[in-house]
């Protein structure tokens, strides 16, 4: 008994000293988070190759300090539903997997799409045609640092810096 007593007592001092706990000092509202959304339309895309096309949007909300160091998530929801998926999305569509994921500069983010089968760019871009992109920049001097965040669920960030 007095074994059993030991090693739980053990496995508890080890659970406790793997938790690591932050403090995140956020006080108040963020004001500092850039938040907008663009409807997506399939002529936006533009055929890179025979895999690739590339929807360019301008944008000036970010500077060099942005780029280097805040965070830029990405967001798709589909026409007709109310749920938010992190970009990269990867889907099926007729016999090939479509993959949507972005990249972004200081004047531009970019939706590259990205297929598995060739000369199918034009089916792909269509899919998405109606659906919503949201983007959300977070300055480096805004970021929350914790386990417990995931950047990946829209709700979670949608929540945690108070975005409408």
């Amino acid at each position: 008994m007095k074994t059993i007593k030991l090693l739980f007592l053990a496995l508890m001092l080890i659970s406790l000293s793997s938790c690591t706990i932050y403090d995140n000092d956020v006080e108040g509202e963020v004001d500092l988070v850039y938040s907008s959304t663009i409807t997506i339309r399939a002529n936006d895309f533009v055929s890179q190759d025979e895999y690739v096309s590339v929807a360019n949007y301008g944008w000036d909300n970010l500077d060099a300090e942005m780029v280097d160091y805040g965070l830029v998530l990405g967001y798709i929801r589909f026409e007709g539903t109310t749920a938010w998926h992190a970009l990269p999305y990867s889907i099926p569509f007729e016999n090939d997997l479509v993959n949507l994921r972005y990249s972004f500069d200081v004047d531009n983010i970019s939706l590259v799409l990205e297929g598995e089968v060739a000369d199918n760019n034009q089916a792909n871009e269509a899919l998405f045609d109606g659906d919503v992109l949201r983007v959300i920049a977070i300055p480096p001097s805004e970021i929350i640092r914790t386990k417990a965040i995931d950047y990946r669920n829209y709700d979670q960030i949608k929540e945690l810096y108070n975005i409408e």
